[in-house]
This record gives structure tokens, sequence and C-alpha cells, in this order.
């Protein structure tokens, strides 16, 4: 079985984080974004094609050209031109063989994908849609199910009164050849807008599931996220740490990190490998790529700094994404 993982967004939200790397590289919990996506794969998925654009080859230098992934072969597809999410799988239709999944690589989630494909087959349509519940579907696109989970209709951004499900679309899709036919021609196409309202009445459903979801598309999400897959986990790995420091999990370390005596960090941090935390440091909330250094005294408050980045001594930071290799303010 085959899949497309699309990546081609420009993380305009992450930035500057992303001026540097491509979205799909921003690391969650120190791994690559695009990684948590091809772990949802099931064993079954034995080729994966992942459509990128905006510095895609980062992308391809990651994977080594073509290689692989847990037995899958990887092929890093690079737009010449955005494609939207309809237009990428457009341009593999010659190499789409049967029922493929499709997921978004900058979604974060607890999907059952096989679980997902047997739902799919016995319901026969053109294609599944994985539906998460929101408490208000005004800022995303809005799903109505019947009773059978067959999808009626779909609602961009519905206004006040207009909201008649809380279902939204989770970005993950079971979807047969056939749904290609609702696609004109290789160019900038969305699924959302404009394939998926016209292949209702063949027959789309919708799959729900429950556990977590994120997008990991904004500093707030991002760090929802985090504090998401870390939930239970205290410290890790190669920690090197000082006296008289203060945990409240979850947090989670990578290797050769090291914390000076007297911070206070938690709950909800995350340090990248080789982090330097000066004496006195308290961190919430943060998350600290790979070589980031914090002074002494510094206050980190729902931040992400990047690689390589510095925070000067006794600083105050809050809200704050500071990008690679940067002095904060």
């Amino acid at each position: 079985m085959q899949a497309v993982v699309l990546a081609g967004g420009l993380g305009t939200r992450l930035r500057p984080l992303t001026l540097m790397r491509p979205k799909a590289l921003v690391p969650v919990c120190n791994r690559p974004l695009i990684l948590w996506a091809l772990d949802l794969l099931p064993p079954g998925v034995d080729e994966v094609f992942v459509a990128v654009g905006y510095k895609g080859e980062m992308v391809r230098e990651f994977f080594g050209g073509p290689g692989g992934w847990r037995g899958a072969r990887v092929s890093v597809v690079v737009e010449e031109r955005p494609l939207g999410t309809g237009g990428p799988i457009k341009s593999l239709e010659s190499r789409l063989e049967g029922t493929f999944f499709v997921l978004n690589g900058d979604v974060l989630c607890s999907l059952d994908l096989a679980g997902m494909l047997e739902f799919h087959k016995r319901k026969g349509g053109v294609g599944t849609i994985s539906l998460w519940e929101v408490d208000d579907p005004a800022p995303y696109g809005m799903v109505v199910v019947d009773g059978e989970g067959r999808i009626g209709r779909f609602v961009e951004k519905p206004g006040p009164g207009e909201a008649t499900s809380r279902l939204i679309n989770a970005g993950s899709y079971v979807l047969e050849p056939e749904i290609l036919g609702y696609m004109d021609s290789v160019r900038e196409l969305s699924l959302e807008r404009e394939v998926f309202p016209r292949a209702v009445e063949r027959g789309l459903y919708g799959y729900r599931f429950t556990g977590h979801w994120f997008d990991a598309g904004t500093l707030d999400s991002y760090l929802r996220a985090h504090a998401a897959l870390m939930r239970g986990v205290v410290r890790g790995r190669g920690l090197e740490e000082g006296a008289d420091v203060v945990w409240s999990p979850p947090a989670l370390t990578g290797e050769g990190c090291r914390v000076g005596r007297g911070c206070t960090l938690g709950p909800n941090v995350c340090l990248g490998n080789g982090v330097r935390l000066g004496r006195g440091c308290v961190l919430s909330n943060a998350v600290l790529h790979d070589r980031a250094t914090v002074g002494d005294g510094a206050r980190v408050e729902r931040c992400i700094v990047g690689e390589g980045a510095m925070v000067p001594a006794g600083a105050r930071l809050t809200s704050r994404i500071i990008g690679d290799g940067e002095r904060a303010g």
C-alpha cells in the first residue's frame, strides 16, 4: 500500500524558526515533525511519497535521497510551484496504485490508520476523512455526517448560526484512485474546498477518533502538542545536572544537557541535545532546540528557542519565538 505525506507548507506562523528550515524538519520533542506523521503509517505501507515545496531539498537531504522508513520506500517529490493539498496527489497519478493514504505532514495526532482503513473498506466509498471534534468549528472546515458516518456536506469556517456540527476535517485520508478523476489537472488545488465537495455524491465517509490532535503550526499549538506528547515524562538520558534543581513534570531532555544550580524547570519543558542552562534559570512551557543556551537568572515562559540561539543572563522572555542562532533581545 502507498501513502502521500503533504509537507509543502511555508510554516509562516512559526517564523523565524522556518526561515532556516522547512516546517517538516522543525523538531517536536527532539524529533523532526515529519517523522511523527510517518509513525502513524501501519506496517502494510511499503511506499511513501513526501510532497514538499519550500526548502524541499533539505527534506530530500534528510532522507538521503531515495531511501526507506521502517521497511517502506520513501521518495521526496519537490514541487516547482505551490500545488496546494490536491495538486501534489494529482501529480503522482501515474505512480499511485490502488487504495492509498494521504496525511498532512504538520499534524500530530493519535489516529489509528489501520482502524480507519478497515472502516473505509466496510463503507465502500471513494474516500474516508478523519474527523476531530472541537468546541468551536468556526476557524476550521465543518463536516456534517449522518448516522452511518456518510458525509453530507462541508462548511468552510461556518459563521454564527451555521455550525450544526462540531466535527472538523482532521487532515488524514484513505482514498481510492477514483478520487483523481475529480481533479482536472496538475495545478494549485484544494482537497478540502474543491475535490471533496465534488465527490460527496459518490460517497465520502467520516472516521471519528479521540486522543489528541494538533496542527503544530503556531506558537500556542506547538507548545500544547509538546505538553500532550510529554505527558508523564520526567527528564531523560544523558543529563548533566547541577545541584538544587527543581523539576515539575512533564519535562524532556536530550543528550548532554547541562543544567545549572538552582534552576526551576517545568511544567512542559523540552530541552534538545546539548542545551546549556546557567544558574537560577526558570523555564516553563518552553521548548529549547539543540545547543541553545540560557544565561544565569533568565526566565523563559511560553517560548520556543531555536537551535544554537542564546538567551542572555537576566532576560525575561514571554510568548516569543527565537530563531536559530539568534540572540534574544
